[in-house]
């Protein structure tokens, strides 16, 4: 997987391929599409991604044939979620990658779905998709610490939470509730409805690129590192995190001035940061050396 050296050529076809459509619309729809040009883009060159898309969609047409002939309608949202559940983790054996969780192949779609292994996010996505194709809607939900998926009732009369990372368990309050403390024990962060809200096409794919830059910077892989920020940036340019992560980076580099720039800018979109002093700390070190 070699990273092609020409950063500015990646992130202009990042921009024309995905940018452009997820700061435009809301459209969820096309999360696995966007989510295949990322590994494209990021590791995969020569991934075809309408013959990957397309390779989903006959799954989500199985499941809709098998929906069709083995449910009587009406049919309940339980019963639909129930079906693309045994069909991705008991037919086609999809499950949760625990033993290798933080490994950025667990980020790449096209790898998820050829080794049948994945994160709470790639599987939802492919979650996501699955339903489409069977006509039937769920949304994606940036739950804290944990990716999770949503199918609206009916007249807004409720919601049913699924988490495909867990063989496609519906949640309850009593789970969320769990799955928050257990992400972060001894905050007693309260659950509201804010943290199962629909998450646009931005905001999950940035927090696939966040993932990713987690486990490039684990692998000590910065190259990779610092493209995914600047795919994060392409997106969204006041992004706080990607700012500073950029100004760190460009002083890593030998270039004090630009990062000095940069992270002067992080601080005034951010002056309440949690690191805020630490970044204070920097831009004095810089300003040291520069005299």
């Amino acid at each position: 997987m070699a990273v092609n050296n020409n950063i500015d050529s990646l992130i202009q076809d990042w921009k024309s391929s995905v940018v452009k459509d997820v700061t435009s619309s809301d459209d969820t729809d096309r999360l696995a599409e966007y989510a295949l040009h990322l590994a494209r883009i990021l590791a995969y060159p020569n991934l075809d991604v309408p013959a990957t898309l397309a390779k989903i969609d006959s799954m989500g047409d199985e499941v809709a044939q098998l929906i069709k002939k083995t449910l009587s309608t009406p049919r309940r949202p339980t019963q639909i979620i129930d079906k693309i559940n045994d069909y991705l983790f008991n037919v086609h054996k999809f499950k949760a990658n625990t033993d290798d969780y933080y490994n950025p192949l667990n980020s790449y779609l096209n790898v998820v779905i050829e080794h049948k292994t994945g994160i709470p996010i790639t599987l939802a996505i492919l979650y996501l998709r699955i339903a489409r194709a069977a006509s039937f809607k769920m949304h994606p939900v940036n739950f804290p610490g944990h990716f999770l998926i949503k199918h609206v009732l009916e007249d807004n009369s409720g919601e049913i939470i699924v988490d495909p990372f867990n063989g496609g368990r519906i949640m309850d309050d009593y789970s969320l509730k769990a799955l928050l403390d257990q992400t972060y024990p001894r905050q007693n962060i309260p659950l509201t409805h804010a943290l199962v809200e629909k998450a646009t096409s931005a905001q999950v794919i940035i927090r696939m690129l966040n993932n990713l830059k987690g486990s490039y910077y684990e692998a000590q892989d910065i190259d990779r590192y610092g493209i995914a920020n600047e795919m994060v940036l392409a997106i969204d340019q006041y992004n706080p995190d990607a700012i500073r992560d950029k100004g760190i980076m460009l002083l890593k580099k030998g270039d004090p001035s630009e990062a000095l720039k940069i992270l002067n800018s992080y601080l005034e979109i951010n002056p309440e940061a949690e690191d805020a002093d630490d970044i204070l700390d920097i831009i004095r070190q810089i300003r040291s050396g520069a005299k």
